[in-house]
């Protein structure tokens, strides 16, 4: 009981919302707030659910993971309810409600296939002005049955079903349909696959193929290259003896068919690095950007990478070079001259406070020159060590302040501060 109530918790609240509840008196001020009566209705319509033998049974995969779900499928402003579940058959299953005259109805139950449900979307991929469902039912540990199920006049049926590993939403040829991306990994080579479904009913279907030595994808995503094109990046080890090594394919939709322009004509993606770091907006202009990564001369632990925006034609521009300090959780974005002489350096001595020394090279006599100093202070008094000695503050987070230190007299405090940039926790919907 106290299970279903917590699984009950965010869809009472944004029933709440959606009701427009407003406090008309001071006594109500004190009162614990109360679910709508279609709130109530909704639960005891799920509850007949669980009591036939069904129990909740949440997607696995993408960013809508909760056993109920309130989504607007007909466009009508009002939202329908989606629980999933898995009946007394061990069948995994989908009750869609919908909101008439105040009150829910089951509008239709989808019955799935295998033993799981992995990512669910909902999207109007036809253009018939009603949401589609999409669902990745889970058939085996390596298997996924993608299927697309129309709701028009609440009678589900399906528009396709497709094998795959994982799949994605997006418009890769940019004609106003939502296509749908399905990635595909087998052990003869992985493809990528995209459908786009017509308000005729026809299904058209273009694939690119990936890189021979790519067997598993730790991510999966649409995003942005160069020019503002959207593409498709697959990252994922290759097989070699170093489980860091990491390689990035990149899959785009160009003069009619669907293309790997991060292989050209080679069988692997020549975005191959020694590093198992992943492509982000490293330079926030709204196009993902590959890392190639350099081990400093030198130096056990020191990684410089350079990130490269690539073009529809496959070739590659450099965008930024960075140093990654993931111990301490930041990335400094280094400036172009400092690139070919660069040199890093850790010290953790003093208790409450660590810091990172960048120093270049002198070509010719091979001495370090020191540039600046990165400091993580984590003592109470750390705000004071922040500002001794010449430091300055780059970014104070919760109990931890980053300071900084010019240490050849050369270079804007600002500049050094707006190169400075704290890691993110990354929670990406492509993330497998």
């Amino acid at each position: 009981m106290e299970k279903r109530h917590r699984l009950f918790a965010a869809i009472a609240a944004a029933l709440i919302l959606l009701s427009g509840c407003s406090l008309t008196g001071v006594h109500e001020l004190y009162s614990l707030p109360q679910a709508p009566k279609e709130y109530l209705q909704l639960q005891e319509l799920i509850d007949d659910e669980i009591g036939a033998g069904s129990e909740y049974s949440a997607p696995t995969a993408g960013s809508l993971r909760q056993s109920i779900q309130l989504v607007d499928l007909d466009g009508d402003g009002t939202n329908e309810a989606l629980a999933f579940l898995r009946n007394k058959d061990l069948q995994p299953e989908i009750c869609v409600y919908r909101k008439t005259d105040e009150n829910y109805a089951l509008a239709a139950t989808i019955f799935g296939d295998g033993t799981a449900i992995g990512r669910v979307e909902c999207a109007d991929i036809n253009s018939d002005g009603v949401s589609e469902i999409l669902v990745s039912w889970e058939v085996s540990a390596e298997l996924r049955l993608l299927k697309v199920y129309s709701m028009k006049d609440w009678k589900s049926s399906v528009l396709m079903m497709a094998s795959c590993a994982d799949f994605q939403l997006g418009d890769l040829d940019s004609n106003e349909i939502t296509d749908i991306i399905a990635l595909n990994l087998e052990a003869s080579g992985g493809m990528v696959d995209m459908y786009t479904i017509y308000k005729s009913g026809n299904v058209a279907q273009e694939s690119a193929r990936l890189s021979t030595s790519l067997r598993t994808a730790d991510r999966f995503r649409i995003s942005a290259i160069a020019d503002g094109t959207p593409a498709v990046f697959v990252e994922g080890p290759y097989s070699t003896d170093d489980s860091n090594d990491l390689l990035t394919d990149i899959i785009v939709f160009e003069n009619g068919e669907l293309r790997n322009i991060s292989c050209g004509t080679d069988e692997d993606s020549s975005a191959k690095r020694h590093y198992s770091v992943y492509s982000t907006d490293i330079d926030g202009n709204g196009s993902l950007d590959v890392p190639l990564a350099e081990k400093l001369s030198g130096a056990l632990e020191y990684w410089i990478f350079d990130w490269y925006t690539y073009g529809v034609d496959g070739k590659s521009v450099k965008c930024a070079s960075t140093y990654h300090d993931y111990t301490d959780g930041w990335f400094f974005v280094l400036p172009d001259e400092w690139r070919s002489t660069v040199s890093v350096w850790r010290e953790g001595s003093v208790s409450g406070e660590r810091r990172v020394i960048f120093s270049s090279v002198d070509e010719d006599t091979g001495a370090l020159m020191d540039r600046l100093a990165v400091y993580t202070l984590t003592d109470e008094n750390r705000t004071e060590r922040a500002a001794i000695d010449g430091r300055f503050v780059l970014m104070s987070s919760g109990t931890v302040v980053y300071a900084a230190k010019i240490m050849d007299g050369d270079g804007a405090q600002q500049d050094i501060i707006d190169r400075f940039r704290l890691i993110s926790s990354e929670f990406n919907t492509g993330a497998l």
